[in-house]
């Protein structure tokens, strides 16, 4: 498995593994009406290139696929969110989001970051991953996840 910068040419694949994870993972947490009518197409995967050229992402690849990803935001000094990490449905299980974590907590630390911070869905499908990695409740106040009123919680870890 090799986890590298993402290229704009990445976009179909990172749709994919985001797109496939949301189908598999969130059934159950979000509306089945929702997730039947995600789109996938065309202008989505353009608009995803365009947003991995402003933002930084990072890919995991296996046997010349895009397994997952992950995007980062950086939203206080020395502090480092991740904002997106998804795994493909056909290569979780199998080490690639533990990979991805481990990256990017080893070159943020590198780069002088001190936390690490994301928003997972309380008691929701990653909570078990993301405490495997180390990652505890903070001390925020939860929130309501994007359009739905399911609750999420921050998640954090020293660098």
């Amino acid at each position: 498995m090799k986890i590298r910068r993402a290229m704009p040419d990445d976009a179909k694949g990172v749709k994919s593994a985001h797109y496939h994870a949301y189908q598999v993972n969130y059934k159950g947490y979000l509306p089945d009406d929702y997730l039947r009518n995600m789109p996938f197409d065309e202008s989505i995967i353009t608009r995803t290139a365009n947003y991995i050229k402003e933002h930084e992402y990072y890919v995991a690849e296996k046997d010349g696929h895009i397994a997952g990803f992950t995007c980062l935001a950086y939203p206080e000094k020395k502090v480092v969110e991740i904002e997106a990490l998804y795994i493909h449905p056909d290569f979780q299980k199998q080490g690639v989001g533990t990979a991805l974590m481990n990256e990017v907590c080893s070159l943020k630390k590198t780069e002088g970051y001190t936390k690490l911070v994301l928003w997972t869905i309380k008691d929701g499908p990653s909570l078990g991953f993301y405490q495997k990695q180390g990652m505890k409740e903070s001390d925020s106040v939860e929130k309501k996840f994007w359009k739905f009123d399911i609750p999420i919680i921050c998640l954090e870890k020293n660098l």
